[in-house]
């Protein structure tokens, strides 16, 4: 069956708002990570109480992808607390 696998992303931790150079860091590890596609999508966030500009990094697999390691990548290079990451069984259907 396949998955939907949701990648959190909150802010910078600085500025609590994201630049144009953090979505280019976040891009480049996505293009790398899910060459076959991905959906990004700005929003609001609140992590431990505090209100952040965040995105969520959406991806649709045939099979349950093993993320520890790049996510780990990914979060030294953003310098981030945590990314939360939500895996999910779906059906899909193309219309």
């Amino acid at each position: 069956m396949p998955y939907r696998v949701d990648i959190y992303i909150g802010s910078d931790n600085r500025s609590r708002r994201i630049s144009r150079e953090y979505v280019s860091r976040i891009l480049e590890w996505a293009d790398e990570t899910f060459p076959e596609g991905y959906t990004i999508i700005r929003g609001k966030g609140s992590y431990r109480g505090v209100a952040e500009d965040s995105l969520l990094v959406s991806i649709l697999s045939n099979n349950s992808i093993d993320l520890k390691e790049p996510l780990t990548n990914l979060k030294q290079r953003l310098r981030q607390d945590a990314i939360m990451l939500a895996k999910s069984q779906v059906e899909i259907e193309v219309i």
